[in-house]
């Protein structure tokens, strides 16, 4: 337990770090120091900045879609949660972008870092997604479909709404985003209910 909490307090505390300096500048002596740890203490919990790095970064992910989460209901129709989903997280990355500058260049740089990010926290918004899909499923809203595809659905639908996403992130490319997305989920809704 007290492992799990120093732990955690690293990644919270190293996150200043990487936004200030970012990942190329940031040194493990800026992330004890950040941390009030010594060295060794995080050589302990993690094998190099890269490792904590990973985690922070999954951090500030899951405090983008953690609140995006809870803009969605099931007595929503699937194209108001898709929107209100999505708007919230395209607000929450915006700003974010503005706040870690030197991140997210150190992120374009390292195009296996992006993809190991997008890679884990797939299974989660997936999951969000195939809740979103069985809640209209269960109100006839769009056409009936097995388990098996739903999750296919999801994933898919995750797939095509987050490449917007690596678009703004590793392109920097936000203008007509808003729009981007709306036309997308609009795209998306039309095929489900024929």
């Amino acid at each position: 337990m007290k492992e799990a909490l120093v732990k955690q307090h690293i990644i919270q505390s190293s996150t200043a770090a990487f936004k200030e300096l970012g990942f190329e500048k940031v040194t493990m002596d800026d992330i004890a120091k950040a941390a009030n740890k010594g060295r060794s203490t995080l050589y302990y919990y993690f094998k190099n900045k890269y490792e904590v790095f990973e985690h922070v970064a999954e951090l500030e992910y899951l405090s983008i879609i953690e609140p995006a989460k809870t803009a969605i209901q099931a007595s929503q129709s699937l194209e108001e949660n898709l929107k209100l989903y999505n708007e919230f997280k395209l607000k929450s990355l915006i700003s974010k972008t503005t706040a870690y500058t030197f991140l997210l260049e150190d992120i374009r740089q390292n195009i296996n870092l992006a993809y190991y990010i997008f890679r884990k926290l797939r299974h989660i918004e997936t999951a969000i997604f195939e809740n979103m899909l069985n809640w209209a499923l269960d109100k006839k809203e769009i056409t009936a479909i097995s388990p098996e595809e739903t999750q296919f659905l999801a994933m898919t639908m995750v797939t095509a709404l987050s490449s917007l996403e690596k678009e703004m992130l590793l392109y920097g490319t936000i203008e007509n985003m808003p729009v981007r997305l709306q036309w997308l989920i609009s795209v998306l809704i039309k095929g489900l209910k024929n």
